[in-house]
C-alpha cells in the first residue's frame, strides 16, 4: 500500500514539473515575441522619423531660398578650377528658385563675349572641375545670338536636367552645393574652351 501510494506521489509530482516546463516555456516563448515586436515598431519609427526629418530639412531648405535671387558676377577670374582668363568680357547671371522647389530659372547677360560654345553650371573640387547642368550648348542648340558682343539668354530647368556630378540627384543637393558655396557658372567660348567667364553662386540671397 505504502509503495503504491510513493508510486502515485512520484507521478504527480512529474506531471506538475511537466506543466510547470511548458509554463515556462511558453511564457518564454510570449516574451521574446514581444520583445522582437516592440524592436521592429522601434526601428520602423526611426526609420520613418530619419525620413521625416530629412525632407524637412529639404523642403525647409527650398523654402528659404524659393522666390529669392541668386546674383553671380563673371568675370575672366571668376571661373572654377585653377585656370583663370585674361578678357575684357564680364556679365551677370541671376537664379530664381520657383514655388514648386524643383524649378529654376535664370537670366543671363554679358558683354564683349564671342562665338559662345557652352554655359554651365560647375563645382570644383580637389582641383577638378565637374558639371552640374548644361544651360546652353552650341553643339545641341545651335549659335547663340548675340549683337556686338553682347549677351542675353534667359530660361529655366529642374532636376531632370542634371548632369555628370548631380545627374540622378534632386533640387535640393544643388540648393546644398549653392548654400556650401560649391557650386558656379561658367561660361565657354572657341577662345576660351576651359572657360573664358564664370563665378560663384554665393549663398547671399536677394
Amino acid at each position: 500500500m505504502l509503495i503504491y501510494m510513493y508510486l502515485v506521489f512520484l507521478i504527480s509530482m512529474m506531471m506538475n514539473t511537466r506543466r510547470l516546463f511548458l509554463l515556462i516555456t511558453a511564457a518564454a516563448i510570449s516574451g521574446l515575441v514581444v520583445a522582437a515586436s516592440t524592436s521592429t515598431n522601434l526601428a520602423n519609427s526611426n526609420s520613418y522619423y530619419y525620413a521625416t526629418a530629412q525632407s524637412s530639412s529639404q523642403n525647409q531648405t527650398g523654402q528659404n531660398i524659393a522666390g529669392k535671387r541668386l546674383i553671380v558676377d563673371l568675370t575672366g577670374q571668376g571661373i572654377p578650377g585653377p585656370v583663370k582668363s585674361q578678357t575684357d568680357a564680364s556679365g551677370k547671371a541671376v537664379f530664381t528658385l520657383g514655388g514648386d522647389g524643383n524649378t529654376m530659372s535664370y537670366v543671363i547677360n554679358a558683354s564683349n563675349l564671342n562665338d559662345t560654345k557652352n554655359i554651365l553650371l560647375s563645382t570644383s573640387t580637389g582641383g577638378r572641375v565637374r558639371d552640374l547642368v548644361q544651360i546652353y550648348s552650341a553643339t545641341a542648340q545651335g549659335p547663340l545670338q548675340s549683337t556686338n558682343g553682347t549677351l542675353a539668354l534667359q530660361g529655366n530647368f529642374t532636376s531632370a536636367n542634371f548632369i555628370d556630378y548631380l545627374q540622378g540627384k534632386q533640387m535640393s543637393d544643388l540648393l546644398k552645393m549653392i548654400l556650401d558655396g560649391n557650386a558656379y557658372v561658367k561660361v565657354t567660348s572657341s577662345a576660351y574652351p576651359l572657360g573664358q567667364i564664370g563665378g560663384k553662386i554665393t549663398p547671399t540671397l536677394q
